[in-house]
């Protein structure tokens, strides 16, 4: 028995489906700390919300194949894992979390709560799990809850009446104005002050199709104090600190990162969804019609910075009916934003 962890968390894009390359990401980012343990996101090898792929069988064998290849590299003696994966199990598919330490998947655990609202549809994909029992890892027992199961109090209060230590919550959490509030004090510190143990929330980043991921990870103390905070929007990698003393575990505290105020983080979400969106369909750029108006600039400034002017073509089509300031505005806007602008007349076609 250890009274004396270091946890890194790993706050971490995702290409959907692509098993083997969200396979090597996880394996450089263990290769960066020397910590005991590096937890990812939720789905991580997968991608989420991966919807209707995970369905194909196909893809349940390639996961446990790349899942397989994560355990084997944990036999060098350097960190565990924490991966988010998928399990074909007697017909039913589960959303489950590996612990892959010594070369081998020492325990895993599976999602309890599906979440079937909004933009989630889990429960046509997945088979909801038992409610999980802690996990045994150099002595600690670690509660493993999934992003929903922290939502509602049945499974963190379980895992603490089953002798949790600690908890650690990878998630997939979409952003939304306000998220972090909702997140940080209304749930993760509903679940802390319920249990009295501390909690890591570990979310991914990035954007997947309608939806984008803020990130915006943070680790709660036993008393609810705000021990670390990752940025928002940015890949993190941090290295937490933990002791056991009288009272339980307790994290050193650590950076508190600065989140984007609002509606700074609106504009924030506008760039990294479309970027993502973008490079994930390896769309060279995109073109877009620049009128003159507030809508379109803001619409090519969004662009621009999220892309690059470069990958940004404009295009002006002057009528009859357009208004001189309008192509004007047109040039001087693309001008300042150094992306290419050319001039269509449609005045023949109307």
């Amino acid at each position: 028995m250890t009274d004396r962890l270091t946890i890194a968390l790993a706050q971490m894009p995702q290409a959907m489906g692509d098993l083997s390359g969200n396979a090597d990401a996880m394996l450089a980012a263990r290769a960066r700390t020397r910590a005991d343990l590096i937890v990812f996101p939720e789905l991580q090898l997968i991608g989420y919300p991966p919807e209707d792929l995970v369905l194909k069988p196909a893809v349940a064998d390639r996961a446990e194949e790349q899942l397989a290849r994560l355990a084997a590299a944990t036999g060098d003696g350097g960190p565990a894992m924490l991966v988010g994966s998928i399990r074909r199990d007697s017909g039913k598919l589960h959303n489950v979390l590996a612990l892959l330490d010594g070369g081998r998947e020492a325990a895993a655990t599976v999602k309890h709560e599906l979440p079937n609202y909004g933009t989630f549809d889990e429960k046509r994909i997945f088979a909801p799990g038992p409610l999980p029992d802690p996990v045994e890892f150099r002595g600690v027992r670690f509660g493993l809850p999934m992003c929903e199961d922290i939502w509602f109090p049945e499974v963190c209060a379980h895992l603490k009446a089953r002798g949790a230590e600690l908890l650690i919550a990878p998630h997939g959490s979409p952003y939304e104005i306000d998220k972090d509030d909702v997140r940080r004090a209304g749930v993760a510190g509903a679940r802390v002050r319920e249990t009295g143990l501390p909690l890591a929330f570990v979310n991914r980043v990035g954007g997947q199709d309608e939806l984008v991921f803020d990130g915006a990870s943070f680790l709660l103390n036993a008393d609810g104090s705000l021990a670390h905070q990752l940025p928002d929007w940015d890949e993190a990698l941090v290295e937490t600190i933990w002791e056991r003393g009288a009272g339980g575990w307790r994290c050193a505290p650590g950076e508190i990162a600065p989140l984007d105020p609002h509606p700074a983080d609106v504009y924030h979400a506008m760039l990294v969804g479309l970027r993502d969106y973008v490079n994930a369909n390896r769309f060279p750029g995109v073109v877009l019609g620049l009128s003159g108006g507030i809508d379109s600039a803001l619409s090519a400034a969004v662009a621009v910075d999220a892309l690059g002017a470069d990958r940004v073509w404009c295009a002006m089509l002057p009528s009859r009916f357009t208004a001189g300031i309008s192509e004007s505005d047109a040039v001087e806007c693309a001008r300042l934003l150094g992306c290419r602008l050319d001039t269509i007349p449609i005045a023949e076609a109307m």
